[in-house]
């Protein structure tokens, strides 16, 4: 059996393993962002970002945390058959569903283009997003089943290659086509085509290729709630697209989106490679001894790393943009550190939903609805007043809400006593720091905005840098508050410790450790 340190060291492992995968998966939009920004027009942006929100509606609604779902049945049961069975039943699931969808899409092209673009001329985006959304969905399973089996090498390997791949024909087709929104479309459309052919055609092999009526029925009483968290995800996380779109037209969608992929990048970098890792030992460790306490340790670890990142990028996020970017895309900028904080509840929130998928009372899912009705409230509230920056303070409200009714729903399910203290001490001194910050860039602005601008366009590389160090003193600011706040405890350190050693132990190499005729491990 593995050792308490060994066990860690191994969930640490999967954790930058996965880590770097998901960054290459969801990070390629944040990488392509200084290219779509130099050649793409806002509107175009707009237009693009409406289309992925369009397409999320339907997915969310028939096929909503799909991927926990082929987890968690996955790793219901030891026996190769049974998970056999699982692969090739949601596989088979997904392509029925998807198809119907991807095809409905289609077939109403022309009257979608006119809901939300008012002008039949967009239609055949529509069947683009179709045939994205088709491949999309059928690699999720394929894609899933490395991260199921534990074989964080070969899900490495696979999110590496698809990025390579992905980014390349992206890049050619922006530069070489004049309909930038349609590039980006077939870009996806060919990757994903060469990996369903691929790694899913492989995957499927593998399985047991064939349906379990069973199984399909005990899918649909786990997901039927999915439909209705679908609805209220949809509303959530998108519908401030659409109410910007509306009374503010597409060039604040534009700006305001890519404010706002720049400032969820985090959300993909700290918080989803840990919860992908969690997912696949959360029964496991849960069923053990101590199973909520480690729940609760986990998610204090997973908001500090992410506070500390999400405040050093907040404080940075004008340069950011300035620097990265392209002028059009500057007032972006202002959407980044709110975007960043209403992710810190949305992050929490993804460790508190372990108590439902453990005992698979996901009908208290249903409870979002109240965050769904606050969200529609403060959209209609803040976007017609204050457009952009009045859907980024919506966002942080809805998740808020959504933090408050993931807490509750999750002790119903699974009484767990999560450390509010310290999350408290992790996020109140990144506010206060982050708003000292503010009011000094204010005063640069109003009082010595000649200077600024003087600096900037005679001296750019040297007042980018003297702005950059004049603000690092804010991060061991931070640093130094978390330490005489007593966020990480004596126990904490020895628990670091203990992993940084083994992690050293395991990435180091040296030879008179291994004997004659020993073969050298390759995992």
């Amino acid at each position: 059996m593995m050792t308490k340190q060994a066990n860690s060291s191994r969930f640490i492992n999967q954790i930058l393993i996965y880590g770097f995968g998901i960054v290459l998966n969801h990070g390629i939009g944040f990488i392509l962002l200084p290219l779509y920004s130099r050649l793409m027009p806002v509107e175009q942006f707009g237009i693009l970002e409406i289309l992925n929100r369009t397409v999320q509606i339907v997915s969310l609604l028939m096929l909503a945390n799909y991927g926990i779902t082929f987890i968690r049945f996955y790793r219901e049961k030891k026996d190769p058959e049974y998970r056999k069975l699982v692969t090739s039943t949601c596989m088979i699931v997904i392509f029925f569903v998807a198809g119907l969808i991807a095809t409905g899409t289609a077939i109403f092209r022309e009257q979608l283009a006119m809901m939300l673009f008012k002008s039949p001329e967009y239609s055949f985006y529509f069947v683009l997003l179709a045939i994205r959304y088709f491949t999309d969905m059928l690699f999720i399973v394929p894609f899933l089943y490395f991260q199921a089996t534990e074989q964080p090498g070969k899900y490495i390997t696979v999110s590496t290659s698809k990025f390579a791949i992905l980014l390349a024909f992206t890049i050619w087709l922006v530069y070489t086509m004049e309909d930038k929104v349609a590039a980006v479309l077939y870009a996806a459309i060919i990757t994903n085509t060469i990996y369903v052919a691929t790694v899913g055609t492989g995957v499927f092999i593998r399985s047991a290729r064939k349906i379990d009526l069973g199984i399909v029925v005990q899918i649909f009483k786990f997901t039927w709630s999915f439909t209705f968290l679908g609805v209220y995800g949809f509303i959530m996380s998108n519908g401030d697209r659409y109410i910007l779109n509306e009374y503010c037209g597409k060039a604040q969608v534009g700006i305001y989106s890519f404010g706002y992929k720049i400032g969820m990048v985090l959300n993909a970098i700290v918080f989803s490679p840990i919860i992908r890792a969690w997912n696949a030992r959360m029964v496991d460790v849960i069923r053990g001894e101590g199973g909520t306490a480690h729940l609760a340790r986990l998610t204090s670890y997973a908001l500090l790393i992410y506070t500390t990142l999400g405040f050093a990028m907040s404080i940075y996020s004008r340069e950011l943009v300035s620097i990265v970017m392209g002028e059009r895309y500057f007032l972006s900028y202002q959407v980044i550190p709110l975007v960043i904080f209403a992710y810190t509840f949305w992050g929490a929130s993804l460790f508190f939903d372990t108590g439902i998928y453990i005992t698979k009372k996901t009908y208290l899912k249903t409870w979002q609805g109240v965050t769904a009705a606050v969200s529609l409230g403060l959209y209609f509230w803040l976007i017609p007043r204050y457009c952009m920056m009045g859907a980024a303070w919506a966002t942080v409200g809805t998740y808020f809400c959504f933090f408050i009714v993931s807490w509750y729903t999750n002790t119903r399910a699974l009484p767990t006593n999560y450390e509010f203290g310290k999350m408290l001490r992790i996020v109140t001194p990144a506010i206060i720091l982050y708003l000292a910050n503010y009011y000094l860039e204010t005063i640069e602005v109003e009082h010595y905005g000649h200077i600024r601008y003087a600096a900037q366009n005679g001296f750019p590389v040297i007042y980018q840098l003297a702005i950059i160090s004049i603000k690092a003193i804010f991060i061991p600011a931070y640093i130094g508050a978390v330490w005489l706040l007593k966020v990480l405890e004596r126990e904490d350190f020895n628990r670091i410790s203990e992993l940084c050693s083994n992690l050293k132990d395991k990435f180091s190499f040296r030879p008179n450790d291994r004997q004659p005729g020993d073969s050298i491990p390759l995992n």
